[in-house]
């Protein structure tokens, strides 16, 4: 497999796509971007450079149209440039890129497309727009497929190693917990995972919630990761 390391390379294979693009429109677009950069090896930071430049070419009308096709390639490069371009649209589009998240995370039913777009598109939403955003979980957190409800846990994870404010923190572990007794192993990875890295970076919430955390309903999986956070916070800490 080819591999792509430079800005300079990402821009040369844009300019076949744009060009494809000005000639025969999106169904010319599409092809080419995919010979061009998703068949390829590339860094993820590259392929959100990529995204972004693609998300500045087109008018905002074209971008779900792109999300879609790309997403039909179902390549681990492509849920990058997607999860980019709906983190963009977040703004003016804040429902629309939760519905299309959780389309794309339904229908590409591996854990890497939810945590590829979890963190980019949910992760983001939190950091950004964290009143917005919590309702918007709560909500995800009812989905009927796990992929989705997995997504949670990819996006806290991001959200709180971004430095996600203790008082946006303090209501989304409140999430965490609420789901902190499912059975599903992949909702129990992503949750998990979340559990973890807010037990690192927000350790004193762990503190408030330890009543709750020792009870039945919680799961020792939950239980375990969040020992696990605490342990590597006291480590960074020389303890």
């Amino acid at each position: 497999m080819d591999s792509i390391t430079k800005k300079g390379d990402i821009r040369n294979a844009l300019n076949h796509c744009f060009q494809a693009y000005e000639s025969a429109g999106l169904t010319a677009f599409a092809p080419q971007l995919h010979e061009q950069l998703l068949q390829k090896k590339v860094k993820f930071p590259l392929l959100e450079y990529a995204a972004m430049e693609i998300f500045s070419f087109f008018d905002a009308v074209v971008h779900i149209p792109i999300c879609d096709a790309v997403a039909g390639y179902k390549t681990i490069g492509g849920n990058v440039i997607l999860g980019i371009l709906l983190k963009q649209r977040l703004p003016l589009h804040f429902e629309e890129s939760f519905t299309k998240a959780s389309e794309y995370m339904v229908a590409g039913e591996e854990w890497h497309v939810s945590d590829i777009i979890g963190e980019r598109v949910l992760g983001n939403a939190v950091l950004q727009y964290p009143d917005k955003a919590l309702p918007a979980l709560w909500d995800l957190s009812k989905h009927p497929v796990n992929w989705v409800v997995r997504s949670i846990g990819a996006g806290s994870h991001l959200a709180t190693k971004r430095g996600l404010e203790e008082a946006v923190a303090r209501p989304l572990f409140q999430l965490l917990l609420h789901l902190g007794d499912n059975k599903d192993y992949q909702i129990r990875r992503g949750i998990g995972w979340a559990a973890k890295t807010m037990a690192k970076f927000h350790p004193s919430i762990i503190m408030e919630n330890e009543e709750r955390l020792q009870s039945e309903e919680i799961g020792s999986w939950f239980k375990r990761k969040v020992n696990i956070g605490l342990e590597r916070h006291r480590h960074a800490q020389g303890n």
